[in-house]
């Protein structure tokens, strides 16, 4: 039985690899007048199966199209890495349906998906991927919406993209959102992340129990992105940190220095040379959230987390790498930001006069609050 129902899924899986250079025989999605005719309560697969950022900024899209279809089923197929957005996707769509590259986990949604009888499956990637193109076609879905690239073949409509190197990521994803009759250009795109009581109160605990002054404001640095080139090294960390601190105790501004578990060891040498603030390593990541949402400001490294400060309009000095796509860099979307650029292979790259620069100028346009006045802005 295993063993007949494989061969059609190999078969299916080869045939799609060696079409993928066929041309697009779909209808082009312009406007809104040439959307996609959709029943009143229609079913809606989102399929986002790749990383943590990826999912963040497609949020603002997500919400968006359950404004505009209230009375939708919509289920979102994410990766194992987004798992930890599941609640947050939950506010918008009826279930978060898993995906972790493993042969069990296609032959379930090889069963699964084409019993939703979808009307219409939405790759919102505006890059080609090959596993957003084989869970499309997986679906079945009566129509299959995506962004006109070199696998468009595996769509029945397409919006044309908007140009890589001038529109932000959130924009570029958002333009799927005409094939639903959704002007994206009408639409508020502000990344939604909602932290509830119970998490703002344990927030205000955590920060507490080591030392910090609720009353008055907090900076916060994060240590790492999620690759190694991202990551903060202490011999060139501590320098301009120890720096930021003198300028930060003129004002009597505090200083906390936060991050992954695995960056521990780092992060002790960190705060133990520069007498700042260590975080609480917490269990979730949307209690992490609820910590950097106690901040006035933050500094870090590309990651997701610049697009989940984003939603609490927290301003950030961001470091990215160049990587010569001449792609429009990941900034914290409508959020106050300065970013420093390194062509260098690592942010380590990047000299502590830059960041020293960097930080004064967004440091004079920032207003700070206090840590409690943070956390209670989230309640309004």
């Amino acid at each position: 039985m295993a063993i007949s129902f494989l061969k059609p899924l190999e078969r299916f899986i080869r045939k799609l690899l060696i079409g993928s250079g066929s041309p697009f025989k779909g209808q082009i999605v312009s406007s809104v007048s040439d959307a996609i005719q959709l029943p009143h309560s229609p079913r809606i697969l989102i399929i986002r199966p790749d990383k943590l950022g990826d999912m963040l900024i497609t949020l603002p899209t997500i919400k968006a199209i359950r404004e505009a279809y209230p009375h939708a089923h919509i289920d979102v197929l994410a990766g194992k890495v987004n798992l930890p957005l599941r609640d947050q996707l939950l506010l918008h769509v009826n279930d978060c349906l898993l995906y972790d590259k493993s042969l069990k986990s296609i032959v379930g949604l090889y069963r699964l998906l084409p019993k939703r009888r979808y009307d219409i499956a939405i790759d919102p990637l505006d890059n080609p991927s090959t596993t957003s193109g084989y869970l499309l076609s997986m679906s079945k879905a009566t129509n299959k919406l995506g962004i006109l690239k070199s696998n468009a073949n595996v769509y029945t409509h397409c919006v044309r993209p908007r140009d890589r190197s001038t529109v932000h990521i959130v924009e570029r994803t958002a333009q799927v959102l005409l094939g639903l009759g959704i002007n994206p250009q009408l639409t508020s795109l502000t990344i939604p992340y909602t932290i509830e009581e119970s998490i703002q109160h344990k927030t205000m605990q955590a920060f507490v129990q080591v030392g910090i002054n609720l009353s008055k404001p907090l900076i916060m640095i994060n240590i790492a992105g999620g690759l190694d080139y991202r990551v903060l090294s202490p011999l060139t960390a501590i320098p301009w940190i120890k720096e930021i601190k003198q300028i930060l105790d003129q004002h009597d501004i505090q200083l906390m220095l936060c991050g992954e578990k695995k960056h521990h060891a780092s992060m002790h040498v960190i705060a133990k040379e520069t007498q700042i603030y260590l975080a609480p390593f917490v269990p979730s990541y949307h209690e992490f959230a609820g910590l950097l949402a106690g901040a006035s400001m933050l500094i870090s490294p590309d990651t997701s987390v610049l697009h989940l400060i984003s939603s609490f309009s927290i301003p950030c000095l961001a470091f990215f790498v160049e990587d010569n796509s001449g792609t429009m860099l990941w900034t914290p979307y409508q959020s106050p930001h300065e970013y420093i650029l390194t062509k260098g292979p690592t942010v380590n790259e990047i000299h502590s006069d830059e960041i020293i620069a960097g930080f004064n100028t967004l440091f004079s346009r920032t207003t700070l609050f206090s840590v409690e006045d943070q956390i209670n802005k989230l309640q309004g």
